[in-house]
Order: structure tokens, then C-alpha cells, then sequence
């Protein structure tokens, strides 16, 4: 009868340990199913009521009060051009002026910084939202991106006493 050495003994026994631990993390995923529609056709997040402590209301409120002072609260914009130079003036006006005629409901910035002309459109507040509209531009303004920017502060929807 034919023994094993120490050395590969160890080995195999690491191996085969390892290996048990791959598969019990495999087991362990699940696919993540949307939450189910409520029968308004609303998702079951849209009705939460979050309950949360006056320390959290307080810093919501400091928040709030802050954007109102500044007029600007941290999102997204889509950049449709920077650029510098003799034409760079005129060219950065044509595409404002392009831009609105097609989305005439979306701000449009024109911002020097010198010497460099930029154009940016939109106040997002999350990127997803920024992503949306930038799916959806037409290829006349292909080489535009999201950029983060201070953006103008939103009017909030109040509704009995709290800020939503």
C-alpha cells in the first residue's frame, strides 16, 4: 500500500478546502427580481415613509437652507463644447443656440473661463438623470458628456410641512 508524502497531503487538503469555499460563495448569489408592482402600478418605494430622528430632519433642513443661500447644490451637466480660440466665441454660440432650438425646455450655460469657452446644458441632480438625456441627443452633438457642476438649486415640492 502506497502512502501519501506530508507535503502533497497538505496540499490537497488546501486545495480541496479552497474549492469548498468558491462554491459556497456561488451559492450564496441570487439573481435581484424588481420589486413587485402595486396594483396601481406603482413600486413599493414610491409609497416608503421614512421615520428617521430630529438630528437627521435638522441636517436635511441645514442642507436645504444652504442651497437656498448659494442658489447652486452639487449635479451634473452635459458639456456640449470647450474650446479656445479666434472662432471659438461664435462656434460655442451656435451650439447654445442649436441646442435650445431642439430642447428648448433645458438651460443652457455659455461660460468663459479664460481663454476657454464652454457650453453646458442642463441641471441634473444625479447622473442617471444626465444619462438619460444625453441616450437621447442627436449626433450633432456627439462628443458631449457629463460633467459634475454646481447646479441651480431646484424648487423643492413641499407638502405638509416637510421637504420631499
Amino acid at each position: 500500500m502506497r502512502s501519501f508524502g506530508g507535503k502533497s497531503a497538505i496540499g490537497t487538503l488546501i486545495i480541496i478546502v479552497l474549492a469548498s469555499f468558491g462554491l459556497q460563495a456561488q451559492n450564496g448569489t441570487k439573481a435581484v427580481a424588481p420589486p413587485p408592482a402595486i396594483a396601481d402600478g406603482s413600486f413599493i418605494w414610491q409609497r416608503l415613509d421614512v421615520v428617521s430622528g430630529s438630528e437627521i430632519a435638522d441636517l436635511l433642513r441645514q442642507q436645504y437652507d444652504l442651497g437656498r443661500r448659494t442658489g447652486t447644490m452639487p449635479g451634473y451637466r452635459l458639456q456640449l463644447f470647450f474650446g479656445s480660440g479666434v472662432q471659438a466665441r461664435a462656434h460655442a454660440e451656435k451650439i447654445k443656440s442649436d441646442f435650445n432650438r431642439l430642447n428648448p425646455e433645458t438651460k443652457v450655460y455659455l461660460i468663459f473661463k479664460s481663454p476657454d469657452f464652454i457650453v453646458r446644458a442642463g441641471d441634473y441632480r444625479t447622473r442617471s438623470e444626465a444619462l438619460k438625456i444625453l441616450r437621447n441627443l442627436t449626433s450633432g452633438f456627439a462628443n458631449a458628456f457629463i460633467v459634475s457642476d454646481d447646479i441651480a438649486f431646484p424648487v423643492p415640492a413641499v407638502q405638509e410641512g416637510t421637504i420631499r
